[in-house]
């Protein structure tokens, strides 16, 4: 299948562009910056800004109608200068959230029913088990607007399901994300009791195409670690 992809150039987005490459897939990135992505077989670069519905559109557009856009996946965070929890955000408060309200609307527009969304622990019905500490740093610190995004991520993609009972949506609650090596992920329900620490961004990228390709978390919040 092929799958446009938001946050190609990023670190967990480059490691789902690899898996879901490895798996014989197909993946139109849309991109800033073309030059932030190494060309190869089966990635199409598209240049735009997430936030533009137009440039979403176009996108899909430039799909072939012999392999067209069947799933959409978002790694995009609400990114920061560096990764100090009190560094400068470099990112529009609502970007993530924006970004998959266009590309829903665009879905509507090709008839694509399937998206994976990389979210985090610590929103909506998991921030109870995420620990009070972890929750401390969150809401006084500048993560607390990327956290703030992540659960509006999850607030519009329930309010699309509301009206289009055929989307099947998944957003993946990862716990702290690292370089390290892909290892086996656990699962701990959509809450996370008990979730570990840390998972590897090639981790959460084997899941997330697996979310694409299955439909046993639709509708869910699976939370997920190493």
């Amino acid at each position: 299948m092929r799958i446009f992809l938001l946050g190609a150039n990023g670190r967990t987005g480059s490691s789902v562009v690899a898996e879901a490459i490895s798996r014989s897939h197909t993946v139109t990135a849309l991109v800033r910056r073309p030059d932030s992505l190494q060309p190869q077989a089966n990635l199409s670069i598209s240049t735009g800004s997430p936030l533009s519905q137009a440039d979403i559109a176009k996108a899909f557009a430039s799909a072939p109608k012999s392999d067209p856009i069947t799933a959409v996946v978002s790694t995009l965070n609400n990114g920061r200068v560096g990764d100090n929890p009190w560094s400068k955000p470099t990112a529009p408060p609502n970007l993530m959230a924006d970004a998959v309200r266009s590309s829903l609307a665009v879905m509507k527009e090709h008839n694509v029913k399937k998206i994976v969304v990389v979210g985090t622990s610590g929103v909506g019905s998991s921030r109870a088990y995420s620990g009070w500490l972890k929750n401390w740093i969150v809401d006084h610190s500048n993560l607390k607007i990327t956290f703030d995004d992540h659960e509006a991520v999850e607030q519009v993609l329930e309010a699309e399901a509301e009206k289009d009972k055929k989307l099947r949506w998944v957003d993946v609650r990862a716990v702290g994300l690292s370089n390290r090596e892909r290892k086996a992920v656990k699962e701990w329900g959509n809450e996370g009791k008990g979730a570990g620490t840390w998972i590897s961004r090639k981790s959460v990228a084997r899941f997330t195409i697996d979310a694409v390709e299955s439909g046993r978390w639709d509708g869910q919040t699976p939370v997920i670690s190493n």
